[in-house]
C-alpha cells in the first residue's frame, strides 16, 4: 500500500466481499480475520469487515506455511525442521534392531 487511495480501496474490496457474502447468506466469522501488514508505512492503517476492526499479527499459519510481516521463511523452515527431528526420532523408538543370525 503506497497511498492512502491504497488502503482506501483495499477497505472497498473488504466491504463489497460482506455484501457478497450478505447476499448469498454466507456468515462470516469476523473474529477470525487478520491483517498482517508487509513493508514499511503499513503498520497504522486499520481495517474493519463488519463493523469489526480487524486485529493485527506480526505472523498467521495458514495451510501449514508461517508467513511473517517481515516475509522470511527462518520460523517456517525451523518449525518443518523441529517437526521432522520429532517424527525421526518417533521412528526410533519404535523400530527395533536386530542382528543378523
Amino acid at each position: 500500500m503506497e497511498s492512502d487511495a491504497d488502503r482506501q480501496h483495499l477497505q472497498d474490496d473488504l466491504n463489497k466481499l460482506i455484501e457478497w457474502s450478505e447476499k448469498w447468506q454466507m456468515l462470516i466469522n469476523f473474529g477470525k480475520y487478520k491483517c498482517l501488514h508487509t513493508g514499511h508505512g503499513t503498520e497504522d492503517a486499520q481495517y474493519t469487515m463488519g463493523g469489526t476492526v480487524l486485529n493485527t499479527t506480526l505472523k498467521e499459519k495458514d495451510l501449514g506455511l508461517t508467513i511473517s510481516a517481515d516475509m522470511k521463511v527462518s520460523e517456517h523452515c525451523g518449525n518443518a525442521a523441529a517437526k521432522g527431528n520429532q517424527i525421526i526420532g518417533i521412528i526410533r523408538q519404535n523400530i527395533e534392531y536386530k542382528e543378523k543370525d
